[in-house]
């Protein structure tokens, strides 16, 4: 039993320093890139987790109780688009003329800047995937209750850049997290060597 156990944790070591070393060959990709570049990226990142969100989310759905997405990459000011509607609400991902960045613009919350910290990608230091799901959230609510339920400050995450070889500003900040009710979730390279970033979580 104890060496089926060792062997579980082996695997698990394994795989997490695979996933570090994949994740560092991409920051190292990235500091290549160009901010359109970066912002084609993130665009495709926003698109694929927004179609397996949505597939889930309706599945087993009428069509007429569905979630939907509508893509409108060709506005008249040269700006891209994909909007999320439910019944006659909606939020929208927003990729302006120049294409070198992201916002979420929400009735509820504003507009939300989406920016890459690392390898990662956030919606106002919050990760991706949850930010997108949290946005869906806020959509179903205001068109089930006809009110924004969620104020601009309910932020759940927070991420911070900050540099690698500073300890006191790290200490700094890792105190000033937990004395603001945030845990450390988790620290990687940022976007260049000489910094990284780190992930905390707020507590309920």
């Amino acid at each position: 039993m104890l060496q089926e156990l060792r062997i579980d944790v082996d695997v698990t070591d394994i795989r997490v320093a695979i996933r570090e070393r994949l994740r560092e060959y991409d920051d190292c990709d990235r500091e290549q890139r160009t901010n359109p570049e970066r912002a084609d990226n993130a665009w495709r990142v926003v698109q694929n987790l927004l179609a397996e969100e949505l597939a889930e989310l309706n599945d087993g759905l009428a069509t007429d109780a569905r979630i939907t997405e509508k893509d409108r990459l060709a506005l008249p000011d040269g700006s891209q688009a994909i909007d999320i509607v439910y019944r006659d609400h909606k939020f929208s991902i927003v990729r302006p003329k120049d294409k070198r960045h992201l916002c979420l613009v929400d009735p509820s919350a504003g507009s939300l800047p989406i920016e890459a910290l690392g390898s990662k990608l956030f919606v106002a230091g919050e990760p991706i995937a949850a930010g997108l799901l949290r946005a869906i959230n806020r959509l179903v609510e205001r068109a089930t209750a006809g009110v924004n339920s969620h104020p601009k400050n309910d932020q759940h995450y927070m991420a911070l850049e900050l540099p690698a070889a500073s300890a006191s500003k790290i200490e700094a900040a890792l105190n000033l997290a937990r004395d603001n009710g945030y845990r450390f979730v988790e620290s990687y390279r940022g976007q260049s060597k000489t910094r990284r970033v780190f992930v905390f979580e707020r507590l309920a």
